[in-house]
């Protein structure tokens, strides 16, 4: 009996030993692909990372370029308001020249007229 239970011990011990195996193969495929999409998604989130760096950097360089054209913006907003201003004043010596001028026109004609007079009375 001793002899059959050594071989009854030996075949469940074989069988606890196969099945054993059999858990850790699998157990080592499942650790496998966990770690392959470990690594998958290490990588993903790498790369995302990198396009999000990228995507901040033309980010800055827009916004440099924005405050620049802002910027130059206002200074030419300036320079259109001082010319503006030198237009207005521009019109308001035209429109004093031109009272000027019939101002002048009229005393002419006065003077000539008063002229012709007193050439007649001569």
């Amino acid at each position: 009996m001793n002899k059959q239970f050594k071989e009854k011990a030996f075949g469940i011990f074989a069988i606890l030993t196969i099945a054993c195996l059999g858990v850790a193969i699998v157990s080592s495929q499942k650790f496998g692909a966990a770690k392959e999409d470990l690594n998958e998604e290490r990588y993903q989130r790498m790369v995302a990372e990198e396009k999000l760096e990228k995507a901040k950097g033309k980010s800055r360089v827009l916004e440099t370029k924005t405050e620049q054209m802002q910027k130059d913006l206002d200074q030419l907003n300036a320079l259109l308001k001082k010319d503006q201003g030198a237009i207005a004043d521009l019109k308001m010596e035209l429109e004093k020249t031109t009272r000027l001028g019939q101002i002048l026109q009229n005393e002419l004609k006065k003077a000539l007229v008063a002229d012709k007079s007193t050439s007649k009375t001569r």
